[in-house]
């Protein structure tokens, strides 16, 4: 193998996967995880939650410090009287009618989705926002990211247990972060089928070796592992042991990857760009969740963050990023569409955060700013244990956040006695715990969350 083909395996992996890290867990247990698949949407950059899931409107359309170019009149609610609303669609102040309608969205899923509103990520830096947003802590740099966290604890031997399209993807040394790119899955295809050259995935591509148990590929398999065998029998000192036994757990690899390949190709993409009328980052994000769904299904991958971006808009802000949110709607719309068509519905946990929120006046040239407070949206069922058809959390109506009881959850303003804040922290504590890791003494120990608990999902 060529040095740049090695390393493009490598980076597929992430170094971890080419060069063992002796705290990883990675091919050290029997994979029986039979959770959810974790799909973490990262959208990139500092996402409005007004112009969404926590909507304010004007009442005065000259006010100039008016919050939205939208009338509060026109905030809509979904159905049978949720407490969820939502902005109005942008073709209403836009003119644009290509775009989705976020209508189409909370129709369909209202009754899955949670919305928190009012989390405070207590910063205005993309860097230390993406890091509270997605880890749970602001100041410690090296922070494993949840994704990582779920899928180093919960499920250590899958192949490619995290995979991560973007993002903050910290892993901590509990797993490797494996970067597979939905536009290019050669390397995948390389890692499945390791007895052919040139175009893998290819049934007719050349064989290095002839296949089959008899031939020369398979002799030279069971010579290997009957040897490696006779090294683990022989061997006495516990730690070379284990270490063996982790080699012949790794080489189960190529099957899963194998199985994966053959998902892709045999249950393709139910989308195309055509469906997305030009919006080319939700049709990317379908991609992505499309990837996600076949990692998941074949046994490869247990927790997987996928990326949207463009949400830095600091000039013309409607024009730029409403669009943005619709494609962020519309992608996971098809991806959640795809899980049903799978069967995978009831066997998907889905979060939706960003780095922080947009400031609650626009600037001189049409923009938002950097605002700490932002939104998150999760979906799930009564399998994945989010009850949906819920907001926890409010803000003023200026966009500053206000705390919660911790008994009812019930928004109060903010410093009230006894009240807590509501920080990525406490969203991610909660999460830790609908994930099983609050019993994972030596994970929480190495990265405690020091916030206070509020059972948010139940």
């Amino acid at each position: 193998m060529k040095r740049r083909d090695f390393l493009k395996l490598s980076g597929l992996l992430g170094a971890g996967a080419a060069f063992s890290l002796p705290s990883m867990q990675v091919f050290g247990a029997v994979d029986n995880y039979t959770g959810p698949l974790w799909l973490f949407v990262n959208a990139n950059g500092g996402w409005d939650p007004t112009s969404l899931m926590d909507p304010k409107g004007y009442t005065n359309s000259t006010d100039p410090a008016r919050l939205n170019n939208y009338p509060s009149s026109s905030i809509l609610q979904a159905p049978n009287g949720s407490p969820l609303h939502y902005a109005p669609p942008p073709d209403s102040f836009l003119g644009n009618t290509t775009l989705y309608n976020a209508k189409t969205f909370y129709d369909k899923y209202y009754q899955k989705m949670l919305v928190i509103n009012g989390v405070d990520t207590r910063t205005n830096a993309h860097d230390d926002g993406q890091r509270h947003s997605w880890s749970g802590e602001l100041s410690r740099v090296g922070f494993p990211s949840i994704a990582a966290l779920i899928a180093g604890v919960a499920a250590p031997a899958r192949p490619m247990s995290y995979i991560t399209n973007g993002g903050y993807s910290v892993t901590g040394g509990l797993t490797v972060a494996a970067h597979l790119k939905s536009y290019d899955l050669a390397p995948l295809y390389e890692l499945a089928f390791p007895n052919r050259s040139q175009t893998a995935s290819s049934a007719s591509s050349r064989l290095y070796y002839p296949e089959g148990s008899n031939a020369a590929r398979g002799l030279i398999k069971a010579a290997s592992d009957a040897r490696t065998q006779v090294m683990y029998d022989t061997q006495r000192v516990p730690r070379i042991k284990q270490a063996i036994g982790k080699l012949q757990d790794s080489r189960s690899g190529p099957s899963r990857f194998a199985d994966m390949a053959d998902n892709l190709s045999t249950k393709g993409p139910t989308k195309t760009s055509s469906n997305f009328t030009g919006q080319v980052d939700a049709f990317s994000l379908y991609q992505q969740g499309h990837v996600a769904l076949a990692a998941y299904e074949s046994g490869v991958a247990a927790a997987v963050q996928i990326s949207i971006g463009g949400f830095d808009t600091h000039s013309d802000h409607d024009a730029q990023h409403y669009p943005r949110l619709m494609s962020l709607l519309s992608g996971l719309d098809a991806i959640l569409s795809e899980a049903e068509a799978r069967g995978l519905a009831d066997k998907i946990v889905v979060v939706v955060g960003s780095d922080f929120g947009r400031t609650n006046v626009y600037n001189v040239d049409n923009g938002k700013d950097h605002w700490p407070i932002t939104s998150m949206m999760l979906m799930g069922n009564s399998t994945t244990s989010i009850r949906g058809n819920r907001v926890i959390g409010a803000t003023t109506a200026d966009h500053h956040a206000m705390w919660l009881n911790p008994t009812t959850l019930a928004p109060v303003p903010a410093n009230t006695t006894g009240a807590v804040q509501l920080t990525p922290g406490v969203v991610h504590q909660s999460l830790r715990i609908l994930a099983g890791i609050n019993a994972a003494t030596e994970v929480t120990t190495t990265y405690p969350l020091t916030v206070p608990t509020l059972n948010l999902f139940a």
